[in-house]
């Protein structure tokens, strides 16, 4: 499989590599990304340096339409980086909760772990993301999982999720414990 192509939609006989890809991507420039795709000898699934998909990188950066976009191509949802990262980790891990959403209604693994042990939830939790809580936890996420530091998506929770983890008598019990 080639890494470049011969054509730029701007530029003809310019190659295309995919550090450009991953930039569009990482931008949100969706024109370019669906141009890319259109030609169908390319890989979406390819990962860069750190296996960093261009899902991954659209799921991190929270462009929406260029995940869609990804996800209706045969983007694998579930593929990981280098630290076992899915999208969904880096999704929640960075407040993109329309993404989210989308890559739970692809049959995203809401219980994944990465190398640290830590699911998306425990990603939500630490940063806060309420709603993101309450749509994995919907969708399936275990409350009681620990990462390798013996960690609860509840032990490492901001005060303003615990609720939406928990519900009231959980956090009510845990605090007066």
């Amino acid at each position: 499989m080639s890494l470049s192509s011969n054509y730029h939609s701007h530029k003809p006989n310019v190659p295309i590599i995919m550090e450009d890809v991953f930039g569009w991507v990482r931008e949100g420039n969706t024109f370019q990304v669906r141009v890319w795709l259109d030609d169908t000898e390319h890989d979406l699934n390819i990962g860069d340096d750190h296996a960093f998909s261009l899902l991954h990188w659209a799921s991190k950066e929270g462009h929406v339409a260029i995940a869609e976009l990804l996800l209706s191509r045969g983007a694998r949802v579930n593929a990981t980086n280098m630290g076992d990262d899915t999208s969904l980790h880096l999704a929640a891990a960075h407040g993109n909760r329309e993404i989210v959403v989308k890559l739970l209604n692809r049959k995203a693994d809401v219980n994944v772990t990465n190398e640290h042990g830590m699911t998306p939830l425990h990603y939500a939790c630490f940063w806060g993301y309420v709603q993101i809580c309450e749509d994995l936890i919907r969708s399936g996420a275990l409350i009681g999982t620990c990462n390798k530091k013996g960690q609860t998506p509840l032990d490492i929770c901001q005060p303003q999720a615990r609720n939406a983890v928990a519900g009231p008598s959980i956090v009510n019990s845990t605090i007066s414990a």
